[in-house]
């Protein structure tokens, strides 16, 4: 049962009350086929409105199977009018971008019915009408009649409790008009069905009940059925879960139906995008290519050891580390370096590092590749490939040479005064193997070897050498153990000048990238008030679709949900073209810089340099494109929220 009591419906206009309804009470039971019959302007369409909960009394009751719909909120009068109502109106009101099926399937999925059962009652509804040929269309594509007819299957496709049509054949000639009536009451027999015209023949030939109002007043009700008492019966308002999909389709439907303006937007976004994302791509490659420079000079994993006060590491604090079983537990090598300086065959002088050999041959493997052997006594030793360069005055090499370079050393007898001048002219070391580091002019002997040269060098006395630890765990809370053990037992400190210099260099470059990305967010704050401003205007432009959908029990939160769906797709679609564009530049600028910039300067230095100007990332990419959906869907937040404040009443009126 529907039932109003004493309704009173009120506008202010100026400083006047208009009085759409005037202590109106009207009582529907189911099997009414009602018409509701009064000039344009006497409250016929406001009544129609009041009892769907489209708009509400000023006062009086409006009761719903004996329920004071009073206390109702717009989310509990949306669930009522997509369970219990079907709408029919005069200018059908579909969606024009959706089709026929679509059109008819939506009360169906805003009442969360799965699409598979959507299609198929839907399909038996346009069946029932002679309309099944013609689901693919859209409504443009129909004529007036077949649209009329399409509205009414999508009314009555919930199966609801009321039928509630507006001039349903105001824009249909008079034999359409009864074909329309005749299919609507043959077909809602056992429903309330409320019919609003100004037609009293049709009233005369299809109504079994006539209400006529005037100026908000009821004039006569034929009705020759008794009120009957009613208890108040449970209304299910559960809102169900509306598909995603549903939401997403709308909002697709407007981006590709304006899609010019909508990559226009989406353009514009991405300069701000695209201008972080290539201060990201500079800051990562100038970094990377600092970090392998300083990698190929000081290795990550090495290691200097001295006391806390001082450079150097006299020789029993080095012995007793070394030897110390809970230090070599943590599985990382020691050995001793002395810094001197020897003589090539041309006579001149170049820094030399002596090294000891690790305990395992895990440097050279992070160097490079090992051409000959490990010596295995203490009269040989290994040379970097940069002391053989130098030994046979040459410059570097193409990597395919690296197997001759170490053929013409190899087996190499070395007189100690072309390493030291100091040491003994008739100790000599037999090279047996090279290694690729290019950097560094490096020997690698034995430990003992190393020891006997300090000894000599300097005598009996105590000798102070660096000492190098190349640690073969990279587990952080290890590494972190041993430092605390070193510095509390023998008062050394463990540093890491690869880390040290990098975290410098991180400190600067993500200063830096603050700064620009500050500088970029400009343009994002701008750009984001052309993507508010955008879907602002989408909202106007979808002012009577918002209130078809909220007629259809569309609730706020659907309403809002297509409109920041289609903020994310701008965002989305702004992310993807600031990804492709900076990729496109950053691979255009490195090119540039590399043909112009690097290769001249390494035939002018007879160097390898090897720089990145620009280093493209899959993670800042991401999380621009993250971003972008993240920033679009914030813009559009406040014109999505206003969408689901519009007045439906005037959304439906709307041209």
């Amino acid at each position: 049962m529907l039932k109003m009591q004493n309704v009173y419906k009120t506008y202010k206009n100026g400083d006047e009350f208009l009085h759409a309804l005037h202590d109106v009470s009207l009582e529907f039971q189911p099997g009414d086929f009602a018409f509701l019959l009064g000039e344009s302007g006497s409250g016929k369409s406001t009544l129609l409105n009041v009892l769907s909960g489209l708009d509400v009394p000023s006062k009086g009751s409006v009761l719903i199977e004996g329920k004071d719909t009073d206390s109702f909120s717009k989310k509990d009068f949306a669930t009522f009018r997509n369970n219990h109502v079907g709408f029919v109106f005069q200018e059908y009101n579909l969606i024009e971008h959706l089709s026929v099926m679509d059109n008819v399937m939506l009360p169906l999925l805003f009442q969360g019915v799965d699409k598979k059962e959507a299609q198929k009652r839907a399909t038996t509804e346009l069946d029932k009408i002679g309309l099944k040929k013609h689901i693919a269309k859209k409504p443009m594509q129909l004529s007036g009649g077949q649209q009329q007819r399409v509205a009414i299957a999508r009314a009555l496709v919930t199966n609801p409790k009321i039928i509630l049509a507006d001039e349903p054949t105001g824009s249909l000639d008079e034999k359409m008009g009864e074909k329309t009536l005749a299919y609507l009451k043959e077909h809602a027999q056992d429903k309330i069905v409320i019919v609003v015209t100004h037609n009293e023949e049709l009233a005369d030939k299809f109504a079994n009940r006539t209400i006529h109002i005037q100026d908000g007043k009821i004039l006569n009700d034929t009705n020759q059925r008794e009120s009957k008492p009613e208890k108040q019966k449970s209304l299910d308002l559960k809102s169900p879960k509306v598909p995603l999909g549903m939401l997403f389709k709308f909002a697709k439907n407007n981006v590709f139906s304006r899609i010019f303006r909508s990559l226009f937007t989406s353009a514009i976004v991405a300069i701000g995008f695209v201008a972080i994302l290539l201060l990201t791509f500079i800051i990562m490659g100038i970094r990377g290519s600092l970090s392998d420079a300083i990698g190929s000079l000081i290795p990550p994993d090495e290691y200097l050891l001295h006391p806390i006060e001082d450079t150097y590491i006299d020789n029993d604090t080095f012995e007793r580390v070394k030897d110390n079983d809970s230090v070599e537990a943590l599985r990382y090598n020691i050995h001793m370096r002395i810094d001197t300086r020897y003589r090539s065959l041309e006579e001149n002088t170049y820094d030399l590092n002596y090294l000891a050999l690790p305990y395992d041959a895990f440097a050279f493997e992070r160097d490079g590749t090992l051409h000959g052997r490990l010596p295995e006594n203490d009269d040989e030793v290994v040379i970097s490939l940069r002391t053989a360069l130098t030994l046979r005055g040459m410059q570097m090499v193409d990597e395919e040479s690296y197997e001759y370079i170490f053929n013409l050393v190899d087996g190499y007898t070395l007189n100690a005064d072309y390493l030291d001048s100091e040491f003994d002219e008739s100790k000599t070391f037999t090279i047996v193997g090279m290694s690729e580091e290019r950097q560094q002019r490096n020997v690698y002997l034995t430990y003992d070897a190393l020891l006997n040269i300090a000894e000599e060098r300097l005598g009996n006395e105590e000798f102070r050498t660096s000492a190098v630890a190349y640690l073969t765990t990279g587990d952080d809370g290890e590494i972190d153990s041993l430092t605390r053990q070193l510095r509390d037992e023998e008062g050394l400190v463990l540093r890491n000048v690869f880390g040290e210099i990098t975290a410098q260099i991180d400190d600067i470059m993500f200063t830096a990238l603050q700064w620009f990305v500050g500088i970029a967010l400009i343009s994002l704050a701008v750009a984001g008030i052309l993507i508010g401003l955008v879907i602002y205007t989408s909202v106007l432009e979808r002012v009577r679709e918002i209130g078809i959908l909220t007629a259809l029990g569309a609730r706020a939160s659907n309403i809002r949900g297509i409109f920041l769906i289609e903020s994310g797709i701008s965002g989305l679609l702004s992310g993807v073209f600031a990804s492709v564009a900076a990729v496109f530049i950053a691979l255009g600028l490195n090119r540039l810089f590399n043909n112009f910039i690097e290769t001249p300067l390494n035939l002018l230095l007879g160097g390898e340099l090897n720089i990145t100007l620009l280093s493209p990332s899959i993670a800042p990419l991401a999380i621009v494109l993250v971003a972008g959906v993240l920033y679009a869907m914030l813009s559009g937040w406040i014109p999505s929220r206003h969408a689901t404040k519009l007045n439906a009443v005037s959304a439906l009126r709307k041209e």
